[in-house]
């Protein structure tokens, strides 16, 4: 019997890690725990399955060997995120998929719950800084619209999606009465600030 999935967690992982000196972010351990595990511990209250989008068949072997879940290969090599996204659709059951960079370590199952619940009919429910920055890779899509969207539409960033897909903006300000101190959007970009996280 084909059992529905309604929710999808996504966690990137092919990034090179140039700013962190090759080394990947994944598997930093912060509190006792590699990002990685933190993660897959947090979407696991959250969601019904788990992808692991990786860059390589390298990258694939090494991930799975320690984390047994499903990985997807880039088809194609060194795009970055957006091919990360599209080239996981076709494993993900899920209606709504949360995408999460790896290197986001403190992300929080209460702002991603909150995220599923605004999206109501819209494609993308993306939080918005009083800058106007938004946060693609802390956002949840529906996966139907991602489908759409590749199967009109070549995209080099994550801008190029949501720029076309019908938006739930989500103030962090709002997202302040869940996570005070916002640390759900904490990104490890290099080892310096890796170091002030460990402090």
């Amino acid at each position: 019997m084909n059992i529905s999935v309604a929710r999808t967690g996504l966690i990137l992982l092919g990034g090179m890690a140039t700013r962190a000196g090759g080394r990947a972010k994944y598997l930093f351990e912060y509190e006792g725990e590699t990002f990685l595990h933190r993660q897959i511990r947090v979407l696991s209250s959250v969601t019904d399955e788990i992808i692991l989008s990786c860059r390589d068949e390298e990258q694939a072997r090494e991930v799975t060997a320690s984390y047994p879940y499903p990985c997807v290969i880039d088809t194609e090599k060194g795009t970055g995120p957006v091919e990360g996204i599209r080239s996981s659709l076709s494993h993900s059951r899920g209606e709504l998929i949360i995408v999460v960079a790896c290197d986001m370590p403190v992300i929080s199952s209460a702002v991603i719950e909150d995220l599923f619940v605004r999206i109501g009919d819209a494609d993308v429910a993306i939080p918005e800084w009083e800058s106007g920055h938004l946060e693609p890779l802390h956002a949840v899509y529906r996966r139907e619209a991602l489908v759409w969207f590749f199967s009109h539409h070549t995209a080099r960033k994550i801008r190029d999606i949501t720029d076309h897909l019908s938006r739930q903006i989500v103030p962090v300000s709002e997202i302040r009465m869940i996570d005070p101190e916002l640390k759900t959007f904490t990104n490890i970009n290099d080892l310096q600030e890796f170091s002030s996280l460990l402090k």
